[in-house]
């Protein structure tokens, strides 16, 4: 087999990890609309959506909790009238999507209480969400890792053998 043919084995992952974008960058992208604060959205969930079993619905949803999550410890607490304001649909579209999230384990909802104990918005706890596309990205790198050595043995084995010269070293 020709090193042509053995190349064109190999399937190369493309590196789709981001490259830290500098302030500077991201204002000449951006503009002044980063004035007004910007979300991170991991890659590897828009990349990941369909492994998921996330919906178009579902992702405006995890979007927008994902924006009201300002603190690592503070899980985000919309309710779903102001979710399904800033989405343009309705309360019970927003209720669905919550539903279908939590059923697939990607948020967990906890019920808040007012203190004379009336219910307020529900607190979204997104910890799930992360484990799973930590899980998710510890996968892909393994992935690569494992293509690039075979890339590596592929490259290895079919490099041309050094035939002995007879000479004494």
């Amino acid at each position: 087999m020709s090193d042509d043919e053995e190349e064109a084995k190999v399937i190369r992952l493309a590196d789709r990890r981001a490259k830290p974008e500098s302030d500077k960058v991201l204002r000449q992208k951006w503009k002044s609309s980063l004035d007004g604060g910007f979300t991170v959205v991991p890659s590897v969930l828009l990349q990941t959506l369909p492994g998921l079993g996330i919906r178009a619905s579902e992702l405006a949803v995890l979007v927008c909790l994902i924006d009201f999550w300002w603190k690592p410890d503070d899980m985000p607490w919309p309710s779903k009238a102001k979710l399904a304001g800033l989405l343009g649909v309705s309360e019970k579209t927003i209720q669905r999507a919550l539903r279908r999230l939590e059923s697939r384990g990607l948020i967990m909802s906890e019920a808040r209480h007012r203190a004379h104990g009336g219910q307020t918005s529900n607190r979204y706890d997104l910890t799930p969400l992360v484990a799973r596309l930590e899980a998710v990205t510890k996968d892909l790198k393994d992935a690569a890792a494992t293509a690039a050595k075979a890339r590596s043995l592929a490259v290895h084995k079919s490099a041309p053998k050094r035939r002995p010269t007879g000479k004494a070293d």
